[in-house]
């Protein structure tokens, strides 16, 4: 009796030649479809030290891409479903060895879904990360409390959040705000090419060799196209710094010494359709007032977002628990901005815009 044996290539690209972004995809893609862009981007995060909210509704993968992560050489990565002084105090000890401080680390936190955190474990991670995100820094050291004590550290954070408790922790918390504008970026989980739920314990191949020192020729590479996306996460002086930073990461994940065009290139056409989905559903009422994104369009795009075709407004009433007249009104400021498209103008059926589905035509393809 013969049995079929899958083909597990993908699985274990580290066995052939130098692994390609390519390769990291495919790995995460064939147990978890739409989700090794995502995943790639948390990975070059970390190596740039760019903290990311992966902001999308339940059933879109943001939890499980924060668990895709793997671990990555020369940094300390935990998880977080609580957040108090003295589970840092521990973690720090355990970092600290025999020391009674912890210095020149990169840490990396992963808070699968903020939701789970109360509003006092909110608040103290915010007082704590803003301060080390920051300038690196962070001392509360007592008897109690012996190891709190951070000097000259990186921390990179990878938060996963629904749309709804984003935007109204930018509403309750100056801080939320002022990290979210200024240190995060902003990926929006949009996945038509989803599959049916698994739950498999893969920790995807890293390459065997991430460089660690990658030369950057400014006047060689054509950066602009990474400045204007980062600009709408960030202010116009970071936004230069992030364009560096994410560059200089993929060339280093490849395994390059130099940074080159296709870098830059690679990184763009992966990644601009989920942060500027994000970046254009940003506004401000008038100039008195903060940017905000409404956190029903952020909704309803993810919801769409999960069809590789037209969905009709009923069904997506239903889906979401609101009334159709709630998602023509939303569908309408979605319209407007192009991020999806309709047969025709009294049509009861949506789906993503044209650049939006060429994308993920184009992830498909490449796919094994």
């Amino acid at each position: 009796m013969s049995h079929q044996i899958p083909n597990l290539k993908p699985l274990f690209p580290i066995g052939r030649c130098r692994m390609t972004a390519f390769d990291f995809i495919n790995q995460i893609d064939w147990v978890y479809r739409g989700l090794g862009i995502p995943t790639l981007y948390g990975v070059l995060s970390i190596l740039a030290n760019k903290s990311v909210f992966f902001i999308g509704e339940r059933g879109t993968g943001k939890t499980r891409t924060i668990n895709l992560i793997p671990p990555i050489g020369g940094t300390e990565i935990s998880k977080w479903d609580t957040f108090t002084l003295e589970e840092l105090n521990r973690y720090c000890c355990k970092l600290a060895g025999e020391l009674d401080y912890i210095e020149n680390k990169h840490m990396v936190f992963k808070v699968e879904d903020f939701s789970t955190l109360s509003d006092y474990h909110r608040e103290i991670f915010l007082t704590v990360c803003s301060k080390v995100s920051s300038d690196g820094n962070y001392v509360h050291s007592t008897k109690q409390l012996p190891c709190l004590d951070i000097r000259n550290c990186k921390l990179t954070l990878l938060i996963a959040i629904q749309p709804r408790l984003y935007s109204l922790l930018c509403d309750r918390y100056t801080q939320w705000e002022s990290m979210s504008s200024g240190r995060f970026t902003k990926f929006l989980l949009l996945n038509p090419l989803r599959s049916e739920t698994v739950n498999v314990p893969l920790v995807p191949t890293l390459p065997r060799k991430i460089t660690h020192k990658v030369t950057l020729h400014e006047n060689e590479v054509n950066l602009d196209a990474l400045r204007a996306m980062f600009r709408e996460h960030t202010s116009t002086g970071r936004a230069t710094l992030y364009a560096r930073d994410y560059a200089t990461a993929m060339a280093r994940f490849v395994g390059a010494e130099t940074v080159e065009q296709q870098h830059v290139d690679l990184f763009h056409k992966l990644f601009f359709p989920y942060l500027n989905s994000f970046a254009v559903l940003q506004g401000a009422e008038d100039l008195d007032s903060p940017v905000r994104v409404s956190s029903g369009r952020m909704k309803l795009l993810g919801e769409i977002g999960k069809y590789s075709d037209y969905v009709g407004n009923q069904k997506l009433a239903r889906d979401l628990h609101v009334t159709e007249r709630s998602i023509q009104r939303v569908a309408k400021q979605l319209l407007e901005v192009g991020l999806i498209e309709k047969p025709s103008p009294h049509a009861g059926i949506i789906r993503l815009s044209e650049p939006l589905r060429q994308h993920f035509k184009w992830y498909s393809g490449f796919l094994r």
